[in-house]
This record gives structure tokens, sequence and C-alpha cells, in this order.
């Protein structure tokens, strides 16, 4: 099930024979001090940078201001918002059509209208060109409020529709326009090289990827996707790292956490909740990179391999070998007004080839959820196992932690009315999980489908991780208790 040949592809370079280069200050050509390249690079990094990494407070939580941009789009102009899901929606199953039809010689096209359409890239199995076109129906029928009470119920449609879709149609195309200019104009090499020293020992992984990691955490799973998906393109990872990056650090961002906090009513120690679920994301990824199925994944590229140098030296050495790396690329690419409309435009087309797939399987996840026994009869037999680990009302920490692998908020807000310890263990629990099959699984397969992430791969990783993550949660849950930091 884990051999490494599953994944390998002959079209694709074998990265076995791919050795980065080791370098250190003195191997490194500096580039000319020149005003504006250096200001190109400085604009670009602290714009990206405080869109997603800047810490604010809005609305009685702590998160980014990126996130108080989509707040205040979303808040002012919600209309125009729900009708770009709509568009985005036929959009992809339109496009998807289109294309399925083409590769299977239904209709023809011309070279104009292949170079126009590209059908290449809207190609996708059958399975998830009926999720696309399936969502078309659940949005009008969500938007319009007209259907069955089953399904425009808040537990369904005020989920699916009032957070999933209209967060994520907002969070890629205009994520997007910042992602590009961390990942164009130098922010990434930046990163990556001052991050080397811990991502390489720790997780195997290129110090590039604390990048994506970190617009997981601060953005969205959806950006740290995209912007793994940027890279990969590019040469710059092959499919055991985006595997890695995608399974292990691609976790709850820190708006979430903060939102189903604020749920839970646990605002007042949510510094802990954060420190305690990067914790316990840490040491997961450290051990499961080490592990099938993700040891097992070839180290294969779909381009040209561009693999990150290996360097070294002092701390400062680093950081002058970062700002040269940042400086040179950011000299090297198009112009900031070009690379912010690339991301935009980049990431609504991403936008159109997921929303549908999300949608139709989301709906399916959160009716099960509200409407069967499903997750409470799946969580029976572990609730002897909360009871040994010592978690108060072991029944409802355990239907949390197996719904949360549906959707993160259905789990978390499972345990609404138990006790602190409760609650603090299902928010690292189902924080840190990565893989929600109503959102993350199915964009990850979809986005990833030249990797190929599999269902029956991410169903055991997800295992893993859980099987992992309940031990440690209730070990950090409890020693916090223990210190009386909750």
């Amino acid at each position: 099930m884990f051999g490494g040949q599953s994944w390998e592809d002959d079209d694709h370079i074998s990265g076995e024979s791919v050795s980065p280069d080791k370098k250190s200050i003195n191997d490194v050509n500096l580039v000319e001090k020149r005003l504006r390249p250096t200001l190109k690079f400085l604009f670009a990094f602290t714009t990206g940078a405080f869109f997603f990494l800047f810490p604010v407070q809005y609305q009685g939580q702590t998160t980014i201001p990126l996130d108080v941009l989509l707040s205040y789009i979303e808040s002012t102009a919600l209309l125009a918002v729900e009708l770009f899901v709509l568009f985005v929606l036929f959009t992809g199953a339109v496009m998807t059509t289109v294309s399925v039809l083409y590769y299977q010689d239904v209709i023809a096209l011309s070279e104009r209208a292949r170079d126009l359409i590209q059908p290449e890239y809207w190609q996708t199995s059958k399975p998830f060109w009926a999720f696309r076109v399936i969502a078309i129906p659940l949005g009008l029928s969500m938007f319009f409020g007209v259907g069955p009470d089953w399904l425009l119920s808040d537990a369904i449609a005020g989920t699916s529709w009032d957070v999933l879709m209209l967060t994520i149609v907002l969070v890629i195309p205009v994520g997007g326009i910042f992602v590009n200019l961390l990942a164009e104009l130098g922010g990434l090499e930046f990163i990556g090289t001052l991050a080397q020293p811990i991502m390489r020992p720790l997780f195997n992984l290129p110090g590039r990827s604390a990048l994506d990691s970190a617009a997981s955490w601060l953005g969205s799973f959806s950006i740290g996707y995209y912007l793994t998906r940027n890279v990969f393109d590019r040469g710059g990872y092959n499919k055991r790292e985006v595997f890695a990056i995608c399974t292990c650090f691609a976790t709850a961002n820190l708006g979430s956490v903060g939102a189903v906090a604020a749920i839970l009513e646990i605002l007042h120690i949510f510094p802990i909740v954060i420190a305690l679920y990067v914790i316990a994301t840490l040491i997961v990824a450290a051990i499961l990179v080490r592990v099938p199925p993700l040891s097992t994944v070839p180290e294969e590229y779909i381009a040209e391999p561009d693999p990150e140098p290996q360097f070294t030296g002092t701390v400062t050495d680093y950081f002058r070998f970062a700002f040269n790396e940042g400086v040179k690329t950011a000299d090297e690419g198009e112009s900031i007004p070009r690379a912010a409309t690339n991301g935009f435009v980049d990431g609504t087309k991403l936008t159109a080839t997921i929303l549908g797939t999300i949608m139709t399987i989301a709906t399916t996840v959160l009716l099960l959820e509200a409407y069967t026994d499903f997750f409470e009869l799946l969580a029976a037999p572990f609730v002897p196992l909360m009871t040994i680990l010592g978690i108060p009302d072991p029944e409802m920490a355990a239907i949390a932690v197996l719904a949360g692998a549906g959707e993160y908020f259905v789990g978390a807000t499972v345990v609404v009315g138990t006790s602190l310890t409760t609650k603090v263990f299902v928010v690292i629990v189902t924080s840190a999980q990565a893989l929600f099959f109503a959102a993350s699984v199915p964009m990850m397969v979809d986005m990833f489908d030249d990797v190929p992430m599999r269902f029956r791969d991410l169903t055991v990783l997800l295992i893993l991780r859980t099987a992992l993550l309940v031990p440690i949660a209730a070990a950090l849950t409890h020693g916090a208790a223990a210190v009386g930091l909750i």
C-alpha cells in the first residue's frame, strides 16, 4: 500500500540524482546594493508579511490584517461576494465540462479556443467533474433560500455556504495577491534561507516550506496549498515534500482557532491554547515525516528541479545570504502591480477548480453529522480511551475528535457546554488534525492530482495524526492544568 512506486510517474523527474548546492557566505556573489531592487523587495515582503503575519486585535480576537480585510469585504459587499461564489461555481463546472468533453473527443476546439480555455488546466476525474456540477444546484438553492428545510438549515447551509463558500471564494483570490508578492518577489527565498537550519533537521524539508506553513497557520490552509502549488510547479519541491507540507503543516489557521475559542468561551486562555496547538503540531509532524506513507513518497519533480541551496555559516551570514537572495529575486521578478494582478487572477482560477468539489463534499459530510448517528456510532469504541486519558465528558470528546475529520468547526463545537479541560483538549486535536474531509482533503486531492494525493492515503494519515494527537494533546492539556495555566 505504501510502496513508493504507487506515486511515481515516468513523465516526472526523479530526484535521486538531484543534489542541492552547498555554499558558505564566501561562495555567494552578493548583489550590488542598488536602491530600487532593495526597496522593491522590502515593500513586497513587508506588505505580504503584514497581511499574513502581523497579529492585530479585531472584534475581540487575535487575527491578521488579511482576515480583517476579508471580513470588511464580506460585511460591506455580501451580495457581491455571494454572486462571485455562484460565478466561480458556474465557471468551474462549465470549464471542467468543456475539458472533459474535449478529452473524450465529444467536442473539438480550435487552437485559439484551446489557448483561451486551457482545457488541460480544468482536466480532472469523472467523480470530481460530478462534484463540480452538483455544486451548482446546491449553490443556487442556498443562495436563493429555496429548497428543503433539511438542506437550508443553519447546520448545513449555514456552514457550507455562509462559512466555507464565502470564506474560500475570498481567501484564495485576495490572499493570492499577497502570496504572489511574497512568492515571486523575494519573500520565499528570504524566509526559506533563514528557516533552513530548523526545517531540514527536524522535518527533512526545505527552509522555504516555513513560509507555506506560516501562510497556513496565519492565513488559511488554502493559501498554504496555493503557495506550495506555486513552488511545486517551479521545481522548488518534490512530491514527498509537497505531501509532507500539506498534510503536516496546513492545519487550522489562527483566526479559525480564535473563532472556535470564542464559541467555546476560552478566549481568556487563547495564547496558551495556541502554544499547545503549535507544540502538538510540530511533534506530530516530526514523527510522521519519518514513517509511511510520507516516507515512501518518491522525491520526484514535475518541473526542472530547483532545490534550495544548503547554506552554512553564522546567524549573520544566514541573514546576509537570505537578504541577498530576496533582493536578487525581486530584481529579476515582475513589477509589484503585475505580481499582485497575476496573484488575484491565478487565485480565482484555482478557486474555480476546487470550490464546487468542496461545496458538494462539505454538504454531504454535514448532512451525515446532522441527520444520522454515523459519527456517534464511529465514536463509541473510542470512549474508553478518552476515559483512560482522563478527559472529562469522554463521549462528547470522542464524537468531537471524529467529527473534526469531517469539518473542523463541526468537531470543535460539539463540546460546547463541556468542561474547560475537554474544550482545550478538543481544540488542540481538531485544530492540528489538518485533514478535513469537508474542505482540505478534497481541495488537496483536486489541487495536487499530479502527486497524486489519494483519499486512501490521506485517510491513513488522518488516522495516524489523530492517534498521535490524542495522547499528546491529553498530556499537554493535563500538564498545562497541573501548572495552573488553564
